[in-house]
């Protein structure tokens, strides 16, 4: 008996010197499984920059609790192949079938190369592995013709590496060395209780390849947790994993932390306004500004920016310097902004099951005061939806590349650059009736980050490739204002100026779990000097909305998850959601959520880069925290579950 164990063993390990299906099958997912550990080494190499501060003893051991994830994502997308392997097939050996075993295992894990590939410089601007949304966010109308050539011209070396494994991995693909010309029965002759036994082995071991394990549950994205946090999860996971962990699924679940009034009392989300005067009708104009980290603001770092303009009217508004974004993507940024709405799930709200739940914006409710409303954007109709989303927010009208109607302003890849749309801007909000909401997006700091031809020497370059275009950006901002400042409505308008996401870095603090979503969001109001000056208490987009109405004494109860910035009397904080893991910032602390393993507590202001745990330390604070943040949790989710975000 010790004998058939031994052979057992032998077949298992592919120690035979003729290969049989199952040690084929062993030695081919183990060629594979060399190719996920090295994606995994070019995507730490290619991103360097974001893990230089982590610590060698996290980093290091990655790669090889990273293979528990490779092996799930292998026998997933591999399901079909290994099963050839495994069942009792009398023409396995022969020619044509090994050479259709060869196009099954090309074709699925080319593509799964490919989305490896795609997802080392896509990291650089999301801090996450890419997810199943990334194919719906693709969809979008032109976005994916936009996007694929430049990023193939822009990230050539890339490419080249992708195509040099695809062949390396074929070529060397290990092959039978028992080809036959005619099926045969010697298969199963031939030491069947072996065969059998060996059968049962490596289908137990395909079960828990496909589970990730003999845990309760199947391993997911936040299983990294268990390893690592942050970014450095990052490393562990790869990208066929996210892709496959998060297709098809329900965005959202029911959560019971508290009773419903009990959670209301705590976060509230229904807001009645006090009264606190008359309606104040003054025109509302929101500029959001693709890519404007707070990095780059010269007047937010000691001076050292890109932005002279923007660091000139910072000066004569009210900026709020410890301002956060709610996602890292632009179609995360725009619903919060704009409707209130923070990116607390996989996938983003305008393409999640809940895109066509009723909602309240600023443009819906500033709509009961009888405000004309329009949102701007040069991009390409339909990117990323944003022209549906703005109608289904109660826009008046959306106006993008095709409503301007000049491409000889195109840029070529997205839409119409900064300078001359913002001015067509002005032009348009000269023909609405005041009063008026108007929202423009801006797109020339986009990767590729094209800036026009004429002013290709009129701007330095900066120490990152977003740094020109931030500096075009921002003399395109200042262009605007001179235009808008000479027209009759400029005095009774109140400025909103935001960024959508934060995007490259270089400081390691903009690179942290905080400092990776650090913003700006100031008002500025030519006709009210009291609105000036710093305030650091922390804010998000998602108290836009309430800021702006709070502003404007509007009286009328509405939805919201955020609260007016401008409400020195509330408790202010700021929620986002990256790798399965919450973060919510309140005063000087960041409590990172984590369901797999203890929450942790940093102090931002003596710990920028969150690496000191002291939640041991300060019980008390993060309890408080807790209790907030899963308030907010649970109102959000039963809001979107149950299509509550409007008061009815």
């Amino acid at each position: 008996m010790g004998s058939f164990f031994f052979e057992i063993l032998s077949v298992v390990a592919g120690m035979k010197s003729t290969r049989s299906s199952f040690s084929l099958l062993l030695q081919r997912i183990a060629w594979l499984m060399l190719f996920f550990s090295l994606c995994r080494l070019m995507f730490f190499i290619y991103n360097f920059s974001y893990f230089r501060n982590s610590d060698f003893w996290i980093i290091w051991p990655s790669f090889f609790y990273g293979l528990r994830f490779d092996i799930t994502a292998i026998v997933i997308a591999n399901l079909l192949f290994i099963s050839l392997h495994l069942l009792p097939l009398p023409f396995f050996h022969l020619r044509w079938f090994q050479s259709v075993l060869k196009i099954l295992f090309g074709i699925v894990n080319v593509l799964m190369l490919l989305v490896n590939f795609i997802d080392l410089p896509l990291f650089r601007f999301t801090g996450k592995r890419a997810t199943a949304d990334l194919v719906k966010v693709m969809s979008f109308g032109n976005d994916f013709k936009n996007t694929v050539p430049q990023m193939i011209a822009d990230f050539w070396p890339l490419v080249i590496l992708f195509f040099l494994c695809c062949f390396i991995l074929l070529k060397w693909y290990p092959r039978d060395e028992q080809i036959i010309q005619e099926k045969s029965n010697d298969i199963f002759t031939r030491t069947p209780l072996v065969r059998v036994l060996s059968f049962l082995v490596l289908t137990f071991l395909t079960v828990i390849g496909f589970r990730g394990g003999m845990q309760y549950r199947p391993i997911n994205i936040l299983s990294a947790s268990q390893y690592s946090g942050g970014k450095d999860a990052s490393l562990i996971l790869n990208t066929p994993f996210t892709i496959m962990k998060t297709y098809g699924k329900n965005a959202l679940n029911e959560l019971h932390y508290f009773s419903k009034p009990e959670a209301e009392q705590i976060a509230p989300t229904i807001i009645v306004p006090e009264s606190t005067g008359n309606f104040h009708p003054l025109n509302v104009f929101l500029v959001i500004l693709e890519s404007f980290g707070k990095e780059y603001i010269g007047s937010l770092n000691n001076n050292a920016g890109y932005t002279p303009f923007l660091d000139s009217l910072i000066a004569v508004s009210k900026v709020y310097t410890q301002a956060f974004a709610n996602g890292k993507r632009s179609i995360e940024g725009i619903p919060a902004i704009i409707a209130g709405i923070p990116a607390l799930m996989t996938e983003p709200y305008i393409t999640s099951p809940y895109g066509g739940n009723d909602l309240n914006s600023i443009a819906s409710l500033l709509k009961t005061k009888k405000y004309n409303s329009v949102f701007f954007h040069g991009g390409t109709n339909g990117t990323m939806g944003f022209d549906n989303f703005c109608r289904k927010s109660g826009f008046d009208k959306y106006f993008g590349r095709a409503e301007y109607g000049n491409d000889a302003d195109f840029d070529g890849n997205w839409g119409i650059y900064d300078e001359p749309f913002l001015q067509r801007c002005v032009s348009e909000c000269s023909k609405l009736s005041p009063p008026f909401f108007a929202s423009v997006f801006t797109l020339s700091s986009h990767h590729p980050y094209s800036i026009p031809a004429g002013y290709a020497t009129a701007f330095a370059a900066g120490t990152l490739p977003i740094h020109q275009s931030i500096r075009y950006a921002d003399f395109a901002l200042q262009q605007f204002f001179n235009t808008a400042s000479k027209q009759p409505w400029f005095d009774s308008t109140l400025f909103v100026i935001t960024a959508d996401h934060t995007a490259l870095s270089e400081n390691p603090y903009y690179q942290s779990r905080a400092g990776m979503y650090a913003i700006p969001i100031l008002f500025y109001c030519h006709s009210d000097p009291s609105l000036k000056g710093k305030d650091s208490h922390v804010t998000q987009q998602i108290d836009i909305l309430p800021g702006i109405l709070d502003y404007l004494h509007y009286d009328l109860p509405f939805f919201s998850i955020g609260k007016s910035m401008l409400d020195t009397t509330s408790n202010h904080g700021a929620i986002n959601f990256i790798n399965d893991t919450y973060q919510f910032i309140r005063g000087d602390y960041s409590l990172i959520l984590d369901t797999l393993q203890k929450n942790s507590l940093y102090d931002i202001r003596n710990d920028s880069l969150l690496r000191q745990n002291i939640i041991a330390d300060h019980q008390a604070d993060a309890l408080i925290m807790e209790r907030a943040s899963k308030a907010i949790l649970q109102n959000y989710s039963d809001a979107l579950i149950h299509n509550r975000m409007i008061v009815r």
